[in-house]
């Protein structure tokens, strides 16, 4: 049976290895069971990756627990961190009935580290107004306080088989700017695995395929795989891309019938990218 120093050990390493991807030296674990159970979720700190002041590692760990069981409701888990948590962490660990958290670091072992310490908002203000109440009216009359369903797909990974491997990294990696999680590469053949943001999978039959292409191209170009990117500024990012070895599809930039300003690249490793930006 795998113990609570078994965790801690295991969540260190963690911590460990996302120094070595390039990010802070953080993670955690939600263990179910008070720790005698199965790993729910495990979270290492994106901060620096994602730029997002909440991504830290407890955070990310209960977000996976909460998706893998479809529920707001942890009570019984535990959390199990590399360092101690910070306010934030203790309080979306409260929010879903977790009661009890298993540190290795100290907070002072962080600050020694050159982290900032943890510090609290000084002022919060109420300001009611004659519409305060309304978000909560319509929630109340909308029907979907009935919970959420386990999901049975974690993540959505996109294997592409390119054939200059070193072109696709440098293209993908460099020239568009997904941050590198980790490389697999080994005597067998070369690995990279990038980030790219939030994935979805959008199935689309025949015709609607052949309409978007219609909009973006002015005719029928897509095979059965497309990889659309959210970015910025799609038509500046079009441009280094071109500049970088992909080619234009169609005249450029269009804005499409749902709002989006779209471009279709042809791109290294035999992709077909459309960068859109939704348009205000």
């Amino acid at each position: 049976m795998t113990s609570i120093e078994d965790h801690v050990r295991a969540v260190v390493r963690l911590a460990a290895d996302n120094v070595a991807a390039g990010q802070f030296p953080f993670a955690a674990l939600v263990v179910a069971d008070g720790g005698a159970g199965e790993v729910l979720g495990r979270g290492v700190n994106t901060c620096r990756r994602d730029a997002d002041p909440t991504a830290h590692g407890e955070v990310e760990a209960i977000r996976a627990a909460c998706r893998r069981l479809g529920s707001f409701d942890l009570s019984g888990a535990i959390v199990v961190s590399s360092c101690q948590p910070c306010p934030m962490c203790q309080a979306v660990a409260s929010s879903v009935g977790i009661r009890r958290v298993v540190y290795a670091a100290s907070a002072e072992q962080a600050v020694a580290a050159g982290f900032a310490p943890s510090a609290t908002v000084t002022t919060i203000e109420s300001l009611e107004t004659d519409v305060s109440d309304a978000p909560f009216s319509a929630w109340l009359a909308s029907g979907h306080g009935r919970g959420t369903a386990p999901r049975p797909v974690h993540e959505l990974r996109v294997a592409v088989t390119a054939g200059d491997q070193a072109e696709a990294v440098a293209f993908y990696r460099d020239a568009l700017g997904l941050p590198q999680l980790g490389d697999w590469s080994s005597a067998d053949g070369r690995v990279v695995v990038l980030d790219g943001g939030r994935a979805t999978l959008e199935l689309i039959d025949e015709a609607r395929a052949g309409y978007i292409d219609s909009v973006e191209v002015g005719r029928r170009v897509a095979g059965p795989i497309r990889i659309a990117l959210e970015v910025d500024d799609s038509t500046a990012v079009a441009e280094r891309l071109v500049a970088a070895g992909a080619a234009y599809l169609g005249s450029g930039a269009v804005v499409t019938p749902w709002n989006d300003r779209n471009v279709r690249l042809d791109a290294p490793a035999g992709l077909q990218l459309t960068l859109f930006t939704p348009v205000d």
